[in-house]
């Protein structure tokens, strides 16, 4: 009854760099979006600040009194303000760029996938690649290269099924085979568009 027992492992955790499997492109969107969402944070930090300004103005004006020593502890004040702004919205503009990261990995991955994908096809590989990862986007497009391997494979399998019936027949009727053969360059040449 006391046997020791194993922990179960957890999760596995990603690494950030395995969050970045294209650069260019994950990069180049996270860097419009910290672009976009900097000049929206200086334009209401900028916006804050006359407000603040504009209010201890006022806060000195309103008090004949007021005297060097308030002035200095509303600007005090005000620089403190200003400076917990530009804080949190540094954290914004951080938290956006992590963000894009992560959503752009599920297009950048689902690319890389389909690019490997045409690739094989390339090279005359029409194995069925793996399917893609739940949450992934571009799944429809995942989807139609799929069934463009599955109609490439059956017409391979068609075309190798009619060349060894060819072969076959080549030994009892030439002419046969060779109008098997030359009916698959027809098909060929109209696919090919020549």
């Amino acid at each position: 009854m006391n046997e020791p027992t194993t922990a179960m492992p957890g999760p596995a955790r990603r690494k950030v760099r395995n969050f970045i499997v294209d650069p260019g492109l994950q990069l180049r969107l996270g860097g419009y979006l910290v672009a976009v969402a900097s000049v929206l944070s200086l334009a209401l930090g900028w916006q804050i600040w006359r407000a603040y300004r504009e209010a201890s103005v006022l806060v000195a004006l309103g008090d004949p009194r007021a005297d060097e020593v308030v002035s200095a502890m509303l600007r005090g004040e005000d620089r403190t303000r200003m400076l917990w702004t530009a804080c949190i919205l540094a954290a914004v503009v951080l938290c956006l760029l992590g963000l894009a990261v992560v959503v752009t990995h599920r297009i950048a991955g689902p690319a890389l996938v389909i690019a490997r994908a045409c690739r094989c096809v390339a090279e005359g590989d029409l194995v069925r690649q793996r399917p893609l990862r739940r949450g992934d986007l571009l799944v429809g497009l995942a989807d139609e290269m799929g069934a463009m391997l599955d109609a490439l494979r059956a017409r391979e399998e068609e075309e190798r099924t009619r060349l060894a019936e060819a072969a076959q027949v080549m030994a009892d009727s030439p002419e046969q085979a060779r109008a098997i053969v030359e009916q698959l360059a027809a098909e060929k040449t109209r696919r090919l568009g020549a």
